[in-house]
């Protein structure tokens, strides 16, 4: 059986990792190379893709997979937060692009309806690669980041009026009374798409995941990206905005992580074809004909529409640094004006030659989207520095830039919520420590959060749902999963994610202690070894044998099965007293005040009567660490000194800098 359009995807992925590769070696965004893989293998360059519409619907799937992962990290309650930069901004944005570009054409030479034309397609920006570069950089709900996405909504809606207006400004007929009928159409398809996420959606995923089917869940939750979708396409709106609406709604149901983190693997792949799509639209022959006009274009666009967005965020009431963020981040074009070229060039206002030099500077625009990114904050730095006005450098909502919520830091991730997880969160909140529980039982999970237990819906061997628990940031994890084959998964990413975090694993049978210190368990507790402990402990104490020597015997044990006398030691002397004092192992947090900070900078001895021992970082103990040793974040102190000396001292790494 032959697949003809296989042949096309193999040579995809060959350009893609090849370019990829050399980025990555580089340190070159990753988009770039996407872009570079599209203009060589395209009809533009060597011309070995030939179902260039099959790879473009790929694409299409590509940005409805990006924009539901999106969404799935947005909420509701997030989005409606947003109607001010999106009504207010968005209108602003778009109307001021509009004219600003339409007259610089104008004055080009261009006829008025073909530079309204060029002004309609340089207004809009690209919501797909600019999503894409803040999702890579951790940025997607970071104040400006919140911003352009509302501001993109509005253009991507924007976008209906514009596409009905071309036939008019050709004289080719229309009515404006269709832009209402379809914009009321969007208004129906909005309104019942929230009423699915407050009341059908979650049900439906409740009832799925009650099932315990992974593939059954993962099948549904594509049926709803995809579904809504087509459902708001059919309405006259992108694919893109129905996707991101999909995502919210996913979002909504409570389930939104175990989706993300089944989805990201497939918006991985078809996101790649659709940056590939993008380059092979280049036609590097036009850049080589006019590289000077070409250039001074891009530069004029990125100015030109720098300079409108972050002016009317500004004066819509943020401050200048985030205005500078979001107006750069908007920089670009979109993907979008190529539709709209594609209609002004079949209505004959725009010539081929136009249009395809247009597509030049558009794809360069989009080429440059993490590079305006990435430098956006050294602009804001040197813009905030110039004289102006106060109002417009304070903005009168620059309080919305404090975070809403607490960020989790030091905390415990507790992986299963049976009687281990439970009994470790009651520890953990009796003793004040911060936590958070991963459970894949839906009632569970129902039933917790109504307790006020900080838990959600997910499965801990993704990264994606490890990475909603801020892994990064913890310093435990205690995995009590009853499943040999899910242990082993967890732990693997885990390690594989935060090379630090220590984890504690709980298993039912000896077998598994081995693969689970050489997947990167720090401590294993088998079951199947201390209950025999346990039992001939109890034994013992009927025969009046001392503590101490039942105590001895169960560390042998111990030590002889882990294989690891020297681990077993170090544990053993956590809390351990000697003469009155105590042996305490003691982490240092991420964003410590001592991080950083030398031996001698933070006077452990003197300041709070504690001696240093040893640190252990990562898989290395450095012993005996001299006053120049430089203290780091993760590091694992053993101290020796009172308790109460402890104590302050722990208080005090605790604050952060």
């Amino acid at each position: 059986m032959q697949i003809p359009i296989l042949a096309d995807i193999t040579i995809i992925f060959l350009f893609a990792a090849i370019a990829l590769f050399i980025c990555g070696k580089l340190k070159i965004p990753e988009i770039m190379g996407y872009l570079f893989a599209g203009v060589l293998v395209g009809p533009n360059g060597l011309r070995l893709i030939h179902a260039v519409e099959q790879v473009e619907m790929m694409a299409e799937i590509g940005v409805v997979l990006l924009l539901f992962t999106i969404g799935i990290t947005f909420s509701l309650s997030t989005l409606l937060s947003l109607k001010r930069p999106a009504l207010a901004g968005g209108g602003l944005q778009v109307a001021g692009c509009i004219a600003a570009f339409t007259g610089a054409a104008y004055l080009g030479g261009y006829e008025l309806n073909t530079a309204v034309v060029i002004g309609m397609m340089s207004a809009v920006s690209g919501t797909a690669i600019m999503l894409n570069v803040f999702a890579a950089r951790g940025e997607v709900d970071s104040l400006y980041g919140r911003i352009s996405l509302a501001v993109s909504i509005f253009q991507d809606i924007a976008v209906i009026p514009m596409m009905l207006l071309v036939p008019l400004l050709a004289g080719q007929g229309g009515k404006f009374s269709d832009v209402g009928i379809i914009l009321g159409k969007a208004v129906v398809v909005v309104v019942l798409l929230f009423a699915f996420a407050r009341f059908l959606v979650p049900k439906l995923l409740y009832q799925v995941a009650a099932t315990r089917s992974r593939e059954l869940f993962m099948i549904t939750v594509v049926l709803v990206c995809l579904g809504v979708a087509w459902m708001t396409s059919k309405t006259g709106l992108s694919l893109a905005l129905g996707a991101f609406l999909a995502g919210i709604v996913v979002s909504e149901s409570g389930y939104g992580q175990q989706a993300l983190g089944d989805v990201i693997p497939f918006k991985d792949v078809f996101a790649g074809f659709f940056f590939v799509s993008i380059g092979m639209l280049l036609n590097p022959e036009v850049v080589l004909n006019a590289p000077v006009l070409t250039i001074i274009s891009l530069i004029l666009l990125i100015i030109i529409k720098f300079a409108v967005t972050g002016f009317v965020i500004n004066i819509i009431g943020y401050p200048v640094r985030t205005s500078v963020l979001a107006g750069l981040s908007l920089a670009q074009v979109s993907e979008f004006s190529f539709i709209l070229g594609a209609v002004g060039a079949s209505t004959g206002i725009l010539t081929s030659d136009q249009y395809s030099f247009f597509i030049a500077v558009t794809v360069l625009s989009m080429a440059s989207t993490p590079f305006l990114i990435i430098s956006a904050p050294h602009v804001a730095e040197l813009v905030t520095k110039l004289p102006m006005p106060r109002a417009f450098r304070g903005g009168y909502l620059s309080e919305e830039e404090k975070e809403p919520e607490k960020e989790l830091i030091d905390h415990i991730i507790i992986a299963g919520f049976g009687m281990n997880g439970r009994n470790t969160a009651r520890a953990a909140r009796e003793k004040g420590i911060e936590y958070v529980v991963i459970e894949m039982n839906p009632d569970t999970v129902r039933r917790e959060k109504r307790n006020g237990t900080p838990i959600f819906f997910g499965d801990a061997s993704q990264a994606a749902v490890l990475e909603h628990a801020a892994l990064k940031t913890a310093r435990v994890m205690v995995i009590t999963l009853p499943d040999p084959i899910g242990v082993r998964k967890i732990v693997e990413t885990a390690r594989r994610e935060n090379p630090t975090i220590y984890i504690i694993a709980r298993t039912r049978y000896l077998t598994e202690l081995e693969p689970l210190k050489a997947l990167g368990a720090n401590e294993i507790v088998v079951e199947e070894y201390e209950t025999s402990i346990e039992t001939f402990s109890r034994v013992l104490k009927k025969y009046y044998i001392s503590h101490d020597e039942i105590e001895a015997l169960a560390n042998q044990i111990r030590t002889e099965i882990m294989g690891r006398p020297g681990e077993m030691i170090s544990n053993s002397t956590e809390g351990t007293t000697f003469a009155d004092m105590n042996i305490i192992n003691i982490t240092v947090p991420v964003g410590s005040q001592i991080a950083g900070k030398t031996v001698r900078d933070v006077d452990i001895r003197f300041r709070y009567r504690l001696n240093l021992l040893a640190v252990n970082r990562g898989t290395d103990t450095i012993s005996n660490p001299g006053s120049d040793f430089a203290i780091q974040e993760r590091d694992e102190l053993m101290l020796m000194g009172e308790q109460n000396d402890a104590d302050i001292f722990m208080q005090a790494i605790r604050q952060r800098q």
